[in-house]
């Protein structure tokens, strides 16, 4: 199973705008994911169609499974 961790955060026109990242460790804190936040808000180092991201919205984690299918 591989986890995604979504980060949700503002940018300066006020639309929601996700950061995604995937394949992250399975005992990830939420002070881990506060604090990744706050330096990608800090760093400034995204922009959007809306501008740069303002603020933090939400977070989760999501979890994927796929299974194959013998089709052939």
């Amino acid at each position: 199973m591989s986890k995604t961790l979504v980060m949700n955060f503002l940018n300066e026109s006020g639309k929601k705008t996700a950061v995604r990242v995937s394949n992250v460790k399975e005992d990830i804190t939420e002070a881990e994911v506060k604090n990744a936040m706050d330096v990608i808000l800090a760093k400034n180092i995204f922009t959007t169609s809306g501008g740069d991201l303002k603020s933090k919205d939400s977070a989760e984690l999501t979890d994927k499974s796929s299974s194959k299918l013998e089709v052939k």
